[in-house]
């Protein structure tokens, strides 16, 4: 292999770079996809959901092929205390018809699905490869290019362009000089469980109807007074429950993921959705935390970011987020290969692409959030006693006339923090996760 040359090579195998190597596939690259898994997915953990418009685009109709578990018809957000939640939803029936809102799926039968269908377009896909460094060319006096990525057997692969969809974890986008050395402060950690049940005790506890599936939110509980969030996600015959937190607190803090994944299995209004369900796989991943704030320098001379790699998180998404920059990459490619010209102006394109897109808005909108939530790490824990609390006060049938119930409940909200603080928690935790 070693002295190839290719007009792209592309770094990890997930969302982003297949997004970006089918891309600059069908327009007629040469791409070389390199995968450090023993297959596309291998490395790969989220909840997880995948979103038609933004997948479309790139395969249209790939509901039709694609190996996905249940579209979803029923979102709901979960505010919990040690016995209670109160519960925001929507189920809408409309999502499980063509041409549907979002599916389920298991990364490790996505993923693959995906990267072959860049293959299809051309694209040559190898996997148990790590690219260990990039390497350059000089360009004038000063100026410098990537030129191709050295694999950890000492190969050297050579390109027009460098595409990095390494995620999070990769050390790439630091030896480009396009990042600082990422520490658990922008960190989040996620353990996830595969808990296997039969599809009709699925369809029976969420309410559903066969082929047809549900994700659920949860902030307050899970994190055991930490930031962070659980989720559960019905797949056909399993269901997907996860918590993450933020990496420093769990360090801080002195938190056992595990733990906190047996605490949030063990909660009232869980256990009975999962129970008799046997665990067939335990998964643990680091994600960016996000924010606007992170984001690296995105492009370079003969090199572009994407993805996770990008610090490209808004909220819950992500995946999609990671679809959307690999095709704005593999778009600027393909323009630069057709004028021959991988220089650090001509991929400003792809910033441009990204700094206009409708997720860097909101972005934008919610970047005084992380920073609310490292000066009130609670607030998720409070918002949700506050509004448990608050519940349990105005559903219990007791012998108050209304008037001095409202004043009841609005006094324990005011000992509890001031409203404005209260009003303020709901507003940053609503540009923090994204989950309303």
């Amino acid at each position: 292999m070693g002295n190839d040359r290719y007009d792209a090579i592309v770094v990890g195998a997930g969302p982003a770079g297949s997004a970006a190597a089918l891309t600059m596939a069908q327009n007629n690259m040469s791409v070389l996809l390199v995968e450090r898994g023993e297959y596309a997915g291998a490395k790969n953990v989220f909840g997880g959901a995948v979103y038609r418009q933004p997948t479309e685009l790139l395969v249209p109709a790939f509901w039709e092929e694609a190996p996905l578990e249940r579209p979803i018809v029923s979102d709901e957000l979960w505010l919990m205390d040690t016995d209670s939640a109160v519960k925001i939803g929507f189920t809408g029936l409309k999502f499980a018809k063509p041409p549907y809102n979002k599916f389920t799926v298991i990364r490790a039968k996505f993923d693959r699905w995906f990267a072959n269908k860049a293959v299809q377009a051309g694209a040559r896909l190898i996997t148990n490869t790590l690219v260990k460094d990039l390497f350059y060319e000089k360009t004038g006096i000063m100026g410098s290019k990537t030129s191709g990525v050295v694999l950890e057997s000492g190969d050297r692969i050579y390109s027009d362009i460098v595409i990095l969809a390494e995620g999070v974890s990769g050390n790439l986008v630091e030896k480009a000089g396009l990042r600082e050395k990422v520490t658990p402060d922008d960190l989040t950690l996620y353990v996830k469980e595969t808990l296997e049940l039969p599809s009709e005790k699925i369809e029976e506890r969420f309410n559903l109807e066969k082929n047809e599936g549900a994700s659920i939110g949860m902030v307050g509980y899970p994190a055991s007074g930490a930031i962070g969030k659980g989720a559960i996600f019905t797949n056909k015959d399993s269901i997907s429950i996860l918590v993450g937190v933020y990496l420093n607190q769990i360090i801080d803090k002195g938190l056992n993921p595990y733990l906190l994944m047996e605490r949030l299995k063990q909660h009232p209004l869980v256990k009975r959705l999962i129970e008799g369900a046997k665990t067939v796989e335990f998964q643990a991943h680091t994600i960016p935390k996000g924010g606007y704030e992170q984001i690296p320098q995105l492009s370079a001379s003969g090199i572009l970011v994407t993805g996770d790699a990008a610090i490209m998180i808004s909220g819950r998404r992500g995946t999609d987020l990671a679809m959307l920059t690999g095709r704005f990459a593999g778009e600027t490619a393909a323009q630069a290969k057709a004028a021959q010209n991988f220089s650090e102006e001509m991929l400003t394109t792809y910033d441009k692409k990204v700094k206009t897109s409708f997720f860097m808005k909101d972005m934008k909108a919610s970047k005084g959030a992380k920073k609310y939530y490292e000066q009130h790490p609670d607030a998720d824990f409070l918002l949700s006693k506050a509004a448990n609390d608050t519940a349990y006060e105005y559903f219990t049938v007791d012998l108050l006339p209304f008037s001095m119930k409202f004043d009841k409940i609005i006094g324990e909200l005011k000992n509890m923090q001031p409203l404005p603080k209260t009003i303020s928690d709901i507003y940053h935790g609503y540009l923090h996760w994204g989950v309303f």
